[in-house]
């Protein structure tokens, strides 16, 4: 007779769904924060009028450079799921 694999809390999830190791959770959550910041119109901060990209503010000292930048927020996030999950 064989028995039913029981998953038991977020860490059985977790590995129940393929993402069981840090780096598979971490590409996962910067996919889906880069998702959301795309439904949110976040990247149209990141573009000038003409589609060209506008700078980083702390790399460039040109006039339309921008404080926030579309990559730069699910680099983060998944770097933070890969060191501390």
């Amino acid at each position: 007779m064989q028995t039913q694999e029981v998953i038991e809390g977020w860490c059985g999830v977790a590995v129940s769904i393929g993402l069981a190791s840090p780096m598979s959770r971490a590409v996962t959550a910067a996919v889906a924060t880069g998702a959301v910041c795309y439904f949110l119109k976040y990247p149209t901060h990141a573009f000038r009028q003409d589609g060209g990209m506008r700078p980083l503010r702390s790399l460039s000292a040109a006039p339309d450079a921008t404080d926030r930048h579309f990559i730069l927020t699910p680099l983060m996030v998944g770097t933070a799921v890969a060191l501390f999950t």
